[in-house]
Parts: C-alpha cells; structure tokens; sequence
C-alpha cells in the first residue's frame, strides 16, 4: 500500500480542477523580464514556467495561513539589506532557501510539493516516491529531469573522492552506521528512495531540516559534468585544475569549488551557477553583492503573476554597528535579528528613528534558544572532565544564574527564562552544592579551587554573531564569579569560534542553539554548542572516530536523532523523552526563551506576517512585496 502526499486519492476531483486552472492560467511577469522578452534575450514565460508550476494563494503559500493575511502582490523594487560576514548573508541564504518539498513556516508541518510536484510514502515507510514538475528548468533555461538527480547521487555522493563520509540524513534511520539510500529512476520525471529500515521523518528532513535545501539531491549535470571525468576526460581538466594552483590530477577539488550547496549561493564564486531560487547572484565586490531575480522560477500567484515579485537584492557588507547605524538611518528596508542584523537592546533606537527612515518595526518570535551556556564535557583535561561531568556542578551553575535579570536586562522583558532546565535562582544552594562535591578549598583571591590544587576557571569564549552574546555572557560571568568560579571571557572572531569547537579546544561558550524549532535541533545540536565534540564525532561516525559517550548522553542522541526518523504521530513522544533528559541532566544552560527579534521593514512592504517566527518572513522572500 503507498500512502500519497501532495495528491491524495480522496481529492482526485479537487487536484485535476487545480492541475486544469493552473494549466489554463494566463501568466504574467515582471516588466523587468517583459522587456528581456521583447528583445529576445528571454523565451516568453508561459515557456519559462513548468507545466504544473506551484501556485501561492491565500489558502496555502509560504507562511502559515493563521500569521498572514495574504495579498496579490505588485512587481518591482529592491530589497536593501546590509550582513557582517565576507561572502555569507544569513538572510538572503534563506531568503534562497528552496528544499525539494515544504510545508507553510518552518516547523515542517502539512509537508507536500515544492520544487518537486508532490510525493507517496509506502505503509512500511521505507519508500518514497517523488514526482518532478514537468518543464522546470535551471536558472540558464535548460530543463530538469531525474538525469540531475541521478548525476547527485550516482556522481557525486556515491563517489568517495566528492563523499568521503556518506551523509548521516541519508542512511536508514539517519544513524551513523545506517545503509545508505537506495536511488531508482523511474522515468525522466519519477524517482524513488528507499530505505532498509523505516524513515517516516525523512520529508522532514527534505523539507525543512538543517536548512539543507535541493542541492544534496538535485545538481545541475548539464554545467558540473564539465568538471567531473567520467564525462570529461581528466587530460581536458588538467589547464582548469592547474589554473585554480591544484596539484596535477586533482580534479575533485576543481569539481567541489565549480559545484554550489545551497549555502554558498551568497558566494561571490556562485555568479553563473544555475540554480532553482528565487533569485540568484549577478554581481559582487567584497563589499557589496546584487541579487536579481530568477526568470524560471517555478511559483506563481493565484492570479498568475510569476514569482517573486521584488526585481532586486542589495546587500552591503558592515560591521555589526554599522549595520545598525544603516538602518536607522533608512539605508535599509529590510533586517531581522541575528548576524549582524537587529537587537532586541535597539528597539527603542528603531522606534524612534522609525518614521524618518521609512520603515516599521514589527516583533515576531525567534526560532532559536538565543544564548545557551554549554561547558566541554570531552575537553581534553583531566582536572575540567572531573569536575563538569559532575552533575551536581552543573546543578549549582545552572543554581547560580539569575534568568529574570537577563530576561530584563538584555531582552528588555521581550522574553521568558527558559524551562528546558530547571529555572531555579539560588545562590546558596548553588554554593553548599560546590561545597559539597569537594571545591570548597578556595586560593589567596577567593576563586574555589579544583581536585588538583589549582585556581578552577571557566573561560568563556564566544562570538558577537548576535548582538545578544556579549551582554548575556557578561552577566553570566558575574553569576558564577559570585558563586566562588573564576570566570573569564573573551571575544572572537565567529569562525575561529567554529573551528575551535570542531578542534575540540574550546572549554565554554554561550551561543544559540535551535532547541524551540524540534528539527533544528536535532541537525544542528553538534554545530550549535560544545557540550561534547568528541561524544558527537563517535556518534556519527558509528564510533570510528571520537570517544564512546556514557549511556545517557547514548541515549539522548538516539532520541535527538529518532526524532528526525520517526513519524508525525510519535515525534513528540521522543521529543517530550529527550527533553526530560535534559531538564534532569542538564548537558547545557538555556538561559531564554520565547524571545522577540526586531524585524525591519519598509513602510509600504506587504505579505508580512502579523504573528510567529522572525524567520518565517525571510524564508517566504519570493512572496514579499512593495506597494507603489
């Protein structure tokens, strides 16, 4: 028995009225793109657009139909946007995000087609069957078939020298040791994947988790293949691989820079890449990068009007406080919390400055826990394991800090204290707990001192990756220092902090993790915080790598990672269990929750949401418009 998703049995009725309306519809585009056609540099659209392209309405589109009063939007105008980092915009690699299929938000819920048309799952869950939408076509104008995703599977994850490790998410029951998928290509538009265990969370996984996109399983042959031996032979790639300074023979080097993940589309080396997003990278300097629309992009309107509906993206590279200082300043329509953009400490500097620079502040939720406290439990000194292994310190730690204040103090009461731990305030029985597992030596300053003898430091270095980092860790310095633990805290670069991590050299830190969005965090729990680097290695690699966690951190994995395996109707069985483990244990600190990001946007911009996540309004970009 197959259970279909996207075009149920039932609804045969309703499903061919909409294939019918859609294939009748008379399309319109974006006078930019009239003009192109008028001078022949573009086929007309009704020939750019798939058979069957998907349809934005105001019953179903890219935002929840309770968080937005949907609009027919007006073509034209230019997103102007302003980030931190070299080649990496946060917002506009979501604003690009297109997975293979989607649901409403970005809680992977009422899954059904995106690029692809729609899809069947077996009874047994095993097998998932996906069909392609008939005349999609890259952003060059050449078509896309299952020619592209067998090329992505066959060429380049099954290769060992593009694959070296086969991706977890892609095993049976995204286990480490898991086999992998199975790909068998139906037809030019039919493909199935198949599993040996059952993987009823897998659309999840397509759809929304790790933010990961098309591009594992979609890759545009037409244009890699000239990169790839097996099509073209290694003698004619040698000129390209020595022009990119590679070693002679070195053609999977050349091959991976040539190739793009979704989350390199930001990139200046993106330029000409063909892709499926909404819009794509025309021109960049190291300062600044020009987005334009994508004249085959697969969605259109209920009315017709293909999307999206904004010509352009602008955005401008600048510090974190020059980012601000922009947008008060009206240099700026649209920004969102996080990397470089918008602080909650801000809001009345948005607010007042508000009417002069055209713009409104709108409060929607964050998607994440925004300043997690996590100590390395598997950082490579004996004295620091003993010590922070000890769930009774962590207890007193976790004792220790005053949630409330930084609830006012940094998120000026736009959130609540967090409750995936205990959110109990005290001191004292912080103090008689680290008294009690042996710290109650204390050297000539007072600081508490460790097993060893020696002054015991918890040394904190974070990021500014958001603007909420620096002053929550500063006040959680304080806390532990008024418990009797020297310590510190420094400030680094965003990507030193990541490879520290990776190298398992950092001790502590405070960061974001995706704990309130279910699937996040069962992605991106090893890439948020520190808490085991080595426990996490073991685990996804089967235990080839790392070090064997204890039984209970075992078990979390496994649920973190069931979570993302089973199906809809025990998913927030395992998540409930996963969560008791860390409110009992504590592996790492919360410290908020259920807080506000300041979202920036033009007077006159339309198709905003009114409630829920912050990120809901950059991942639904296509769908935003101006009103002239």
């Amino acid at each position: 028995m197959i259970r279909k998703v996207g075009v149920i049995l039932l609804g045969v009725a309703v499903c061919l009225l909409g294939t019918t309306s859609a294939l009748a519809m008379k399309y319109n585009e974006s006078p930019m793109l009239k003009t192109k056609v008028a001078a022949g540099l573009l086929p007309p659209v009704e020939e750019r657009l798939p058979e069957e392209p998907k349809v934005l309405s105001a019953e179903r589109n890219e935002v929840p139909k309770e968080n937005l009063d949907f609009e027919i939007g007006q073509y034209g105008g230019m997103l102007r946007m302003v980030h931190p980092d070299v080649d990496w915009d946060a917002f506009v690699f979501c604003l690009l995000n297109e997975p293979l299929i989607s649901g409403p938000g970005i809680l992977g819920e009422d899954i059904k087609g995106n690029i692809l048309k729609d899809f069947e799952v077996s009874e047994d869950e095993k097998v998932f069957t996906f069909h392609m939408r008939k005349g999609l076509k890259w952003s060059d104008g050449v078509p896309v078939t299952t020619e592209d995703v067998l090329f992505a599977y066959e060429d380049v994850l099954l290769n060992e020298k593009l694959t070296p490790v086969f991706p977890r998410w892609l095993k049976a029951a995204n286990k480490g040791d898991g086999e992998p998928m199975k790909l068998e290509v139906i037809d030019d538009y039919t493909f199935r994947i198949s599993f040996t265990e059952p993987y009823g969370g897998f659309p999840v996984q397509l759809a929304i988790a790790s933010w990961r996109g098309y591009t594992d399983l979609l890759k545009p042959k037409h244009y890699l293949k000239k990169f790839h031996p097996r099509y073209t032979p290694l003698e004619e790639l040698e000129p390209l691989i020595k022009k990119e300074g590679l070693t002679k023979g070195e053609w999977w080097t050349l091959f991976n820079r040539k190739d793009h993940a979704n989350w390199e589309f930001t990139n200046r080396t993106a330029i000409g890449f063909p892709v499926l997003t909404p819009f794509m990278i025309v021109k960049a300097t190291q300062e600044v990068a020009t987005f334009e629309r994508n004249p085959y992009y697969f969605k259109v309107d209920s009315a017709g009007n293909q999307l999206p509906y904004i010509d352009k993206i602008r955005t401008v590279l600048a510090d974190p406080e020059m980012c601000t200082m922009k947008i008060v300043a009206g240099e700026v329509n649209f920004a969102a919390g996080g990397h470089g953009g918008t602080a909650l400490q801000n809001l009345p500097l948005y607010k007042e400055n508000a009417e002069k620079g055209g713009y409104r502040v709108e409060l929607l939720d964050m998607h994440v826990s925004p300043a997690d406290i996590s100590l390395n439990l598997t950082y490579p000194d004996p004295v620091w394991r003993k010590v922070v292994r000890d769930i009774r310190f962590r207890k007193a730690l976790n004792m220790a800090i005053n949630r409330e204040e930084i609830v006012d103090a940094v998120y000026l009461g736009f959130a609540e204290p967090a409750t995936a731990v205990p959110n109990i305030y005290n001191p004292e029985e912080a103090n008689r707990l680290l008294d009690e597992i042996g710290l109650d030596k204390r050297d000539a300053d007072g600081w508490r001192l460790g097993p060893d003898g020696k002054t015991f430091v918890i040394p904190f270095e974070i990021s500014a990756a958001s603007p909420d980092l620096v002053p929550v860790t500063e006040l959680v310095v304080e806390y532990f220092k008024a418990v009797g633990i020297k310590t510190t805290m420094k400030v680094i670069d965003n990507a030193l902090r990541a490879e520290r991590k990776n190298a398992n050299e950092l001790q502590a830190q405070v960061f974001w993790t995706s704990l309130p969005v279910w699937h996040n965090f069962a992605g991106f729990l090893a890439g948020d915080i520190t808490s085991w680097p080595l426990w996490d290695r073991w685990y996804n690699t089967g235990g080839k790598e790392g070090e064997e966690p204890p039984a209970d951190v075992k078990r979390f994995l496994d649920l973190v990672s069931d979570s993302l395996v089973v199906g809809p109707e025990k998913r927030q069985e395992v998540i409930n269990e996963y969560r008791r483990l860390l409110y009992e244990n504590i592996y790492f600190m919360p410290t908020v929750e259920k807080a506000k990001y300041p979202v920036i946007v033009a007077k006159n911009m339309g198709n905003i949401p009114h409630k829920g996540f912050a990120l809901t309004v950059i991942f639904s970009g296509e769908q935003v418009f101006f009103k002239h």
